[in-house]
């Protein structure tokens, strides 16, 4: 075993200005004035071989709010581990990662959601050789054996560039200011340690429900009840539910309708939408129309929603439709209609659905 104590001022930003140490700590953008600007790089001295851990101690402050984007990066050779702060208020961010490894392959995200802003955590990321856990104030809140470089360590197979030693940085998002105490990292050779009992009695998740830890906690009940929504309330729409390599959640219909979440982003973070063709209509003005007879409000909510087409686009877009209200049109592409990542808003979403739900029953009925 070999421990490496990474004395703060050899941590070396991008960029020095950004960066500054004061009473011991490492402060990353050095003033608040600077966050939200870019992304702030620092380089760890050094290279290192697997298996290893990482031990830190670190606070974020965030200045965003309704946010769902990447507010701490450590890479570790090719790859990049991702704490993630999405969050509504200031109070709290939770910690998604990507794990390691030789390929390209798409990696998992965890369930790490209460670790509180402004105050310090101790977080360790253990890579080895035949299991991957991570732990924040001692609580073990993810853990994988399922990557590449489990098997390439085992096999004595890694790349000369893992075999003498990998790079190690940090990134941290434009909207966040990363403060640190303490950066270590220990190399193992024979002597890495027990894989503790709690990491191997962790429950394994689904890929769905790995994402939804990925989101704002304010939404994640929300996000399953839609989920129980769409593929069992709404059966006679036929939904198929995928995740993408980028990490978006997908429910298409047969109909050419679709709903959809992305993890990363600020703001407007979910859409509905059409993929119309000649046989698939896009039916959004008589959805729009059947609002309106039950709920005027929320159908003129929605309409306002809908996303123009740009004007170039007019004359030849295939995806336009001409949706009307209140003898007032709206020429759309593809009648996507966005929405914040409140828990108001997905109560939306089931409405405008249902109204289409009932649409399409009118329409087969009078068929």
């Amino acid at each position: 075993m070999k421990t490496h104590n990474i004395p703060l001022e050899l941590i070396v930003p991008k960029k020095p200005t950004k960066c500054k140490i004061e009473d011991g700590e490492i402060h990353i953008p050095s003033e608040e004035k600077q966050m939200h600007k870019s992304r702030h790089h620092l380089t760890i001295p050094g290279k290192y071989r697997l298996p290893l851990c990482i031990d830190m101690k670190v606070s974020l402050q965030f200045i965003c709010a309704n946010q769902v984007a990447s507010q701490l990066r450590v890479y570790i050779g090719n790859e990049n581990v991702y704490f993630n702060g999405a969050h509504v208020s200031c109070d709290d961010f939770f910690a998604p990662i990507k794990t390691p490894c030789e390929s390209n392959k798409t990696a998992n995200y965890v369930l790490y959601n209460s670790i509180p802003a402004k105050d310090y955590v101790d977080i360790s990321l253990n890579f080895g050789s035949e299991m991957m856990w991570v732990s924040v104030d001692g609580e073990y809140c993810y853990t994988s054996n399922k990557f590449a470089y489990f098997e390439l360590l085992q096999e004595n197979t890694m790349s000369d560039g893992f075999i003498n030693g990998i790079d190690v940085a940090l990134v941290v998002g434009t909207d966040t200011k990363l403060k640190m105490k303490s950066f270590k990292i220990t190399e193992y050779e024979n002597d890495e340690p027990k894989i503790p009992d709690e990491v191997l009695n962790l429950p394994e998740l689904s890929e769905f429900d790995l994402f939804v830890n990925g989101l704002p906690r304010i939404i994640h009940d929300d996000v399953f009840k839609l989920d129980e929504f769409l593929l069992n309330d709404m059966k006679s729409l036929k939904f198929r539910r995928t995740i993408d390599k980028t990490n978006h959640l997908f429910y298409a219909s047969p109909c050419g309708f679709q709903y959809a979440i992305r993890e990363f982003g600020v703001g407007e973070n979910h859409e509905t939408r059409w993929v119309q063709s000649a046989k698939k209509p896009d039916l959004t003005n008589r959805v729009i129309q059947k609002l309106n007879e039950t709920s005027p409000e929320l159908a003129e909510k929605m309409f306002n929603k809908l996303q123009v087409c740009n004007p170039t686009h007019k004359p030849v877009c295939p995806q336009r439709t001409d949706v009307a209200l209140n003898n007032e049109t709206r020429f759309v592409c593809m009648s996507k209609i966005r929405h914040e990542m409140f828990p108001e808003e997905f109560e939306d979403v089931k409405q405008y659905i249902s109204a289409l739900s009932d649409v399409i029953k009118n329409n087969v009925a009078l068929q």
